[in-house]
């Protein structure tokens, strides 16, 4: 049978590593592509995307069905994808509804009895796809019976069912290697994958309050060996041409001895790969022996989850560890030459404009990079029954951008910390820290770009005017280099 996979775009370039994982292991009974929407420019992960129309999107989808004419199409839906998702699975079914189509990805894991409740889609996948998704096709294509299948939702006469899952794939390394030669972002590069993104493990054993990972991905810890790890990289190296990579693990440090051994295998086998972590590094787990080692190993930048300077604040997002732990964590890292970034979160249950604005001294006294994400509360999270009883719902969680938005919009407020407020804070941040190049949508030119950005710093003073002009001029100065490097 052939399937389509599709991953929606988003605001951030990164390639979708759990449908690589998939495009795998369907690949062994079935013919598979993948349409790569959120890399139509080539970048590293993390990188602003450029806007693309929803014209586009329908352009590119009913493109890639009449050419590759497949029988089902799967679509990977986030939450902040759910509503261009949504736009998809409708395209379909008007343009060719003979063609079944199946959900997939985290928010389908949260909230898939209504998503195809409300939406006309044959299929749901909850949490791994792998061997639910596989069986599901291959049931299709023998017309033999779903009804047994865990881990799927599927309608009966128009009514959505759900066969719960039981269980988690416990053994990673009987999994095939991710595959990415379906990628149409791949392909359309001449087959390189400039830095290749490896998922290590997956499920995460700690209670965040605001994190919905342990419900997709399941509360135990499970992990590829450091031998399938180091494997996978040489895979990188020889079959997709990269020169990098990038650790995508919700919990890349759980095991320190786990991560002692692969970083030794990385010098002992020669990869000689530079790489960094977007996600998953706990700064509590992190030594001074631990962060020489992970430099020797070729580590150059990772990203630390802080989410608020707040001791009040953070003490209610129950992360089993202590913010003092997370600054001796931080000193390790950069002694050892490791660049580091810290993820914030503005409007967290219980925080307030004064709680959000300590994260500028944090950021300034540790000497790291910031990022600021938009609180969104999502279901079946300890956050989220904070926010039912305690905020004032603004709107549907559905399609709001979690990060890399230039323009926040709160899902809800409270009285001690209103939308206009929260909106506010956000905005002084970027100020404050000379961030001005985030308070505008990356993808617009320049002369549309900077006017938006100075109505939001003008409030700031004449100073802060002054500084964005300079930001500005190296900003061009940057830009005109980069035209000859």
């Amino acid at each position: 049978m052939r399937i389509l996979l599709v991953d929606p775009p988003g605001k951030n370039k990164g390639l979708n590593t759990g449908l690589a994982y998939l495009s795998a292991a369907l690949q062994q009974h079935h013919e598979v592509k993948t349409l790569d929407l959120n890399n139509i420019e080539s970048g590293l992960c993390g990188e602003a995307n450029p806007e693309m129309s929803p014209d586009d999107v329908e352009k590119r989808v009913l493109t890639e069905i009449h050419n590759f004419e497949p029988q089902l199409v799967g679509v990977s839906v986030k939450t902040f994808t759910a509503e261009i998702s949504k736009h998809i699975f409708a395209l379909i079914h008007k343009h060719q509804p003979e063609v079944m189509t199946a959900a997939g990805g985290p928010h389908i894991t949260l909230d898939g009895h209504s998503f195809l409740e409300r939406n006309q889609i044959d299929f749901g996948i909850q949490g791994e796809g792998e061997y639910t998704f596989l069986a599901l096709c291959d049931a299709v294509e023998r017309k033999e019976s779903i009804e047994n299948i865990e881990g799927i939702f599927y309608k009966n006469n128009g009514q959505p069912f759900h066969n719960p899952r039981t269980n988690t794939i416990r053994d990673l390394d009987r999994l095939p290697l991710p595959n990415y030669d379906s990628f149409t972002s791949v392909t359309s590069n001449g087959g390189i994958l400039p830095e290749y993104p490896i998922l290590t493990s997956r499920g995460c054993p700690y209670k965040c309050s605001y994190c919905s990972m342990p419900k997709i991905m399941g509360g135990k810890w499970r992990s590829h060996t450091p031998a399938r790890v180091i494997e996978e990289l040489s895979q990188a190296k020889q079959r997709y041409k990269s020169k990098s990579f990038t650790v995508v693990d919700d919990n890349f440090t759980l095991s320190l001895k786990r991560v002692d051994t692969i970083c030794d295998l990385l010098v002992s086998k020669k990869v000689n790969l530079p790489w960094s972590s977007q996600n998953g590094i706990r700064a509590d787990r992190i030594n001074p022996s631990l962060a020489e080692k992970m430099k020797l190993s070729g580590c150059t930048y990772v990203w630390i989850g802080v989410e608020t300077a707040d001791e009040n604040v953070f003490k209610k997002l129950h992360k089993g560890e202590e913010l003092q732990k997370i600054g001796e964590g931080i000193n390790h890292l950069r002694a050892a030459g490791i660049r580091v970034g810290g993820f914030f979160i503005v409007g967290l249950p219980g925080s307030t404009r004064e709680a959000d604005l300590k994260s500028i001294v944090f950021v300034k006294n540790f000497k790291i990079d910031g990022w600021w994400f938009n609180f969104v509360p999502y279901p079946h999270t300890e956050a989220w029954n904070w926010v039912q009883t305690h905020g004032h719902i603004l709107r549907p969680i559905d399609g709001v951008v979690q990060y890399g938005a230039n323009d926040i919009e709160p899902v809800f407020e409270t009285a001690e910390y209103s939308k206009q407020s929260r909106i506010d804070t956000y905005n002084e941040i970027h100020v404050k820290l000379k961030y001005f190049d985030r308070l505008a949508d990356p993808s617009l030119k320049q002369l549309k770009k900077w006017p938006l950005v100075y109505k939001k710093v003008r409030p700031h003073g004449l100073l802060s005017v002054f500084l964005l002009l300079t930001f500005i001029a190296k900003y061009n100065v940057r830009q005109f280099l980069n035209r000859f490097r």
